[in-house]
């Protein structure tokens, strides 16, 4: 692993799955970005009609995203970043996350190639 460190000029949603290794698009993926502010059935709409998602905003609504990432079951595919890129920079697996609690430095991303062989998360 490497310390993550501040880039000017870097985005945060790319800095963040760049810090935890997930390749967050390959071949003909589509990628959305969603604000985690937008309703629940908007959200869950959005994220059944994608490949791959980066959904900022996170903060207070993380239970609606939490919700809606279980919703379309794109739950396991899902990386919870809190303060990427910063000192302290935590990520983990979002089903692993226990509490709903989350900062405005957070960030919910999801891998778009899991239906690919080998792939971790592939279907069988």
């Amino acid at each position: 692993r490497f310390p993550p460190e501040l880039t000017p000029g870097v985005a945060a949603m790319s800095g963040c799955w760049s810090q935890t290794g997930i390749p967050i698009v390959q071949g003909d993926d589509v990628l959305t970005v969603l604000p985690g502010t937008m309703s629940e059935f908007e959200l869950s709409r959005r994220l059944a009609d994608t490949d791959a998602a980066v959904i900022m905003k996170v903060g207070r609504n993380l239970p609606k995203i939490r919700r809606a990432l279980e919703a379309t079951a794109k739950l396991s595919r899902a990386v919870y970043v809190e303060r990427g890129t910063m000192a302290g920079s935590v990520s983990m697996k979002l089903a692993d996350k226990k509490d709903d609690k989350a900062p405005y430095f957070a960030i919910v991303l999801v891998a778009g190639w899991s239906g690919r062989p080998g792939a971790v998360g592939a279907q069988a």
